[in-house]
């Protein structure tokens, strides 16, 4: 299901009952996480070698109140010499590195990568419920 950075929390205060106009992201990206991200600054985005953040693009809300990515989303190789990385969670932000944290979630089960694999999410496989 996921939820709400404090950072977005603040940013809907402010837009809808402060009437301050907020600047949505030019892009929002995807960042995997090896430890709960949670709703302020903590969790420990993982540093592979090789690891970047994914730009990605939503549905609109569905009846259900959820959206999801609208293409396959495939990060780059775990490149490390000999460590494998277990990815917990994973957070939409405003940029490609630092930025805000949007949205963050649990992954349905963990994900070890070992050196060389890849992780790939599907068109529709990541959905971020409303309520």
């Amino acid at each position: 299901m996921g939820a709400f950075s404090n950072y977005l929390e603040e940013k809907i205060v402010e837009h809808f009952l402060r009437n301050n106009a907020i600047t949505p992201p030019t892009t929002v990206y995807v960042a995997l996480f090896e430890s709960d991200p949670g709703e302020a600054t903590s969790g420990t985005e993982t540093s592979y070698t090789g690891y970047a953040r994914q730009s990605s693009a939503w549905t609109a809300l569905d009846v259900n109140g959820q959206t999801k990515n609208t293409a396959a989303l495939t990060f780059p190789a775990n490149g490390n010499a000999s460590a494998s990385v277990t990815i917990t969670h994973l957070a939409l932000f405003d940029a490609a590195s630092a930025g805000n944290r949007l949205f963050y979630a649990a992954l349905s089960a963990p994900k070890t990568l070992s050196p060389g694999d890849v992780l790939s999410f599907a068109a529709n496989a990541i959905v971020f419920g409303l309520d």
